[in-house]
C-alpha cells in the first residue's frame, strides 16, 4: 500500500465514520501535507519509521518556525493518524507514542467594551435592508454569543422570535439552544420585516440583497465598516463579540458552567480562560471601591508629593 493510499484512508474515516467537520477534515489535511513532505524527502516508507525519524520530523517543523499552537496541532494530527493505523492493524508499534506536545500558551481573548459595542451598533442606521440586516447581524454576535460560523448558517426556522431562543449547530455539528435579548429579537424581526418586502425567499435567516447566504468575509466586511464609522480605533474581529458575550456574563456573575453551555464548549477548560480577565476586572474594582485600599493610596500620594 503506498503512503498516499493510507492517508486516504485516514482521511475516510474521521469523514464518514468519526462524521467530523469540513473544517477540522480540511485542518487534519493540512497539517498532516508537512508530514507527507518529510517522507518524501527521506524517502522512506510509512510503515517502517521509527521513533528516532519521528524526532527528525520534530526538527524538521522547528525549521519552519512554527507558532507553539501550530505545532501542537501537527503533532496532534500525526498521532491521531497513527491511532488510526494501530486500529487498522496496519503497524504494531506507534513511533509517535513517546511525543508530548508543546506548552499550549495562554493567549487572552481580545474584548470589547460596553461602550464600544453601544457606539458600533448606535451607528448604524436601520433605515433600509443593509442597515436592518447589518444591526441584528451584530447585535446578535454579542447577544448569543455565537460564532460568525454559526451566524452565517442559521436558518429561519432555526430562530423563536417569541421566546427569544435559537437553535445553531456547533463544532462537529453538535445542536444547542441559545437565548437572545430583546433588542436581538427587535432588530431580527424588523430585519425579517424587510426581507419579506423584498421578497427574498431563502432558508437561510442572513441574506445579501441579491438572496443570497450571506458568508463570513462578508460579515467582517461589516464589522470593519462599522468600527471605522464609529472611530473606534482598532480592528473588531466577529469572535471578539464572542469573546465580550462570555467574559461580560462571568463579570456580572454567571457561572462558569452555564457559559461553557451557551459558547457550546465540550471543555470547561476552555470557557475557564475568560476567568482570567474576570479576575483583572474584580481587582479594578477593588482598588477603586475598597475604603482602607483608597485611604492607604491616598497616603502613598500624600507622602510623595
Amino acid at each position: 500500500m503506498e503512503n498516499q493510499e493510507f492517508f486516504n484512508n485516514f482521511i475516510n474515516y474521521i469523514s464518514f465514520e468519526k462524521e467530523y467537520s469540513k473544517n477540522t477534515i480540511f485542518s487534519y489535511k493540512r497539517d498532516l501535507d508537512d508530514f507527507k513532505e518529510f517522507l518524501i524527502k527521506i524517502n522512506k516508507d510509512l510503515l517502517s519509521l521509527n521513533k528516532k525519524d519521528v524526532f527528525n520530523y520534530l526538527i524538521f517543523l522547528s525549521k519552519k518556525k512554527l507558532k507553539p499552537s501550530s505545532l501542537r496541532r501537527k503533532i496532534s494530527a500525526l498521532r491521531s493518524f497513527y491511532k488510526f493505523l494501530i486500529r487498522e492493524e496496519l503497524i504494531e508499534n506507534d513511533p509517535t507514542s513517546d511525543l508530548s506536545l508543546p506548552k499550549k500558551e495562554k493567549i487572552l481573548p481580545d474584548v470589547i467594551s460596553i461602550e464600544e459595542i453601544e457606539r458600533l451598533i448606535n451607528i448604524i442606521k436601520d433605515e433600509d435592508f443593509k442597515g436592518k440586516r447589518d444591526k441584528a447581524i451584530i447585535e446578535l454576535l454579542y447577544s448569543s454569543g455565537l460564532r460568525v460560523s454559526e451566524v452565517t448558517n442559521l436558518k429561519v426556522n432555526d430562530i423563536d422570535l417569541k421566546n427569544g431562543y435559537l437553535k445553531c449547530f456547533g463544532k462537529g455539528s453538535k445542536e444547542r439552544i441559545v437565548p437572545f435579548g430583546n433588542l436581538a429579537k427587535n432588530y431580527i424581526q424588523n430585519y425579517l420585516n424587510e426581507r419579506e418586502k423584498l421578497k427574498l425567499n431563502s432558508d437561510f435567516l442572513f441574506l445579501t440583497k441579491k438572496g443570497e447566504k450571506i458568508l463570513r468575509q462578508q460579515i467582517n466586511n461589516i464589522l470593519n465598516y462599522y468600527t471605522k464609522k464609529a472611530k473606534i480605533k482598532r480592528k473588531i474581529h466577529p469572535h471578539m463579540l464572542r469573546h465580550s458575550f462570555a467574559t461580560h456574563l462571568l463579570e456580572r456573575g454567571a457561572d462558569l458552567r452555564s457559559v461553557q453551555e451557551l459558547l457550546g464548549h465540550v471543555d470547561i477548560s476552555t470557557t475557564q480562560i475568560y476567568t482570567h480577565l474576570t479576575k483583572e476586572h474584580l481587582r479594578e474594582v477593588y482598588i477603586n471601591s475598597h475604603p482602607l485600599w483608597r485611604k492607604n493610596d491616598k497616603k502613598s500620594n500624600i507622602n510623595n508629593s
